[in-house]
């Protein structure tokens, strides 16, 4: 079997990786006094500039953006306020300051970005889990509302089902208010984040992840049993959109039927719940990297020995995100990597698009071949075949 690396000790340099390797101490906590905090309003900017297309934030008590509570992915800032600010003349819903804003961050509905980009709120819980004070969020109106909805009623908002359930895993779902007018705050309490794509990991980031789920969800997990000797391979083949698709999955798929400890999951099928509950059933978890397997992050354990070990594959450049090297230096667990970089003389299909190239219907951003055997070989001598 061609040897795995692992993830922790992958060289800063490896053709597959993008992103920068940094695993920062701890994230500092933002305590703001007479602030307040701007709605997700439009520019009018139209075009491939999504992140240009709104404008959200914090203001501290004279008027200046508060930095830590803008979101970034790599260093490209995700609608950031303008400067200068006096444009922003938007009057708070009360005439009284909230004594205390406790603010988690922006929900994005994409389940990468859904998971690792709230750590503003897995922080708060932390201190303010049995708190009954309100979790304020960043999160653009789906539809038009009647002018007198009440301020962060979100309730009665429609919210994307894959947010919904998530915002259950953590218990929170009853305590989280949208901001829809400008809110200020005699003491506005929220963190940095402990994560930003393709950049890095705070330390403190497992403490927090282990603190995210509700308690209970947490102490059923803790009760599923492990099923020796059986194996999952998360596929993405039947996905149609997404980041990365590499192209021969589906013929991995058909040969791991034949193996009868290997079991194939499609995680988009599977409720969050029912997804968590993998890494603590099977010892070893393989596939291409993917949003689902970011949950293992979450799940509670008393050993690191309880979860699944990670396998994962993958091939050609800008193929593997950097934060799956910050997430295992932070955490320790020793997860695996085999890179399947197809060599120049394989015999393995080719699509029609190379490495890092998108196709014409915009369904994924890049397309990337890899060696298909070298893949089904690993699984036949993981799957003791």
């Amino acid at each position: 079997m061609p040897t795995a690396t692992v993830l922790a000790q992958l060289a800063a340099d490896h053709p597959c990786l993008w992103g920068h390797i940094s695993t920062p101490e701890a994230a500092a906590w933002v305590l703001e006094p007479s602030a307040r905090l701007v709605p997700t309003r439009s520019t009018g900017k139209a075009g491939p500039r999504w992140w240009d297309a709104r404008r959200q934030g914090g203001l501290d008590r004279q008027g200046r953006p508060i930095d830590a509570l803008t979101d970034r992915r790599g260093s490209r800032l995700i609608y950031p306020l303008p400067l200068p600010v006096g444009e922003l003349n938007e009057q708070p819903t009360a005439r009284l300051a909230r004594p205390l804003t406790l603010y988690g961050g922006t929900l994005f509905e994409h389940f990468g970005h859904l998971l690792l980009d709230l750590t503003r709120t897995y922080q708060l819980l932390r201190l303010f889990r049995r708190s009954k004070e309100p979790i304020w969020f960043h999160y653009p109106e789906q539809t038009k509302k009647r002018a007198n909805r009440s301020q962060g009623s979100a309730r009665e908002e429609p919210i994307n089902p894959l947010v919904d359930e998530w915002l259950r895993c953590l218990g929170i779902r009853k305590r989280v208010r949208l901001i829809r007018r400008t809110l200020e705050s005699s003491m506005l309490v929220s963190s940095s984040v402990l994560y930003r794509d393709r950049e890095f990991v705070t330390a403190d980031f497992p403490a927090a992840a282990q603190a995210a789920l509700a308690p209970r969800l947490r102490k059923r997990l803790l009760k599923v049993d492990r099923q020796p000797g059986r194996i999952a391979y998360f596929s993405r083949h039947k996905l149609q959109q997404g980041t990365t698709c590499f192209e021969g999955e589906q013929e991995v798929v058909a040969a791991l039927a034949a193996l009868p400890n290997v079991d194939v999951i499609c995680a988009e099928e599977l409720s969050i719940r029912d997804k968590l509950k993998l890494f603590r059933r099977y010892p070893l978890i393989t596939g291409f990297p993917q949003a689902a397997l970011h949950l293992k992050y979450f799940v509670p354990y008393r050993q690191p020995s309880e979860l699944a070990s990670l396998f994962l594959f993958t091939a050609g450049p800008r193929s593997l995100n950097s934060n799956w090297v910050n997430l295992d230096r932070v955490y320790g667990f020793g997860d695996r990597l085999l890179d399947c970089t197809p060599s120049a003389e394989a015999n393995d299909p080719s699509p029609a698009a190379g490495p890092g190239k998108g196709q014409d219907d915009g369904s994924f951003q890049r397309r990337n071949p890899f060696a298909v055997g070298r893949v089904i070989d690993t699984m036949r001598e993981l799957a003791g075949q």
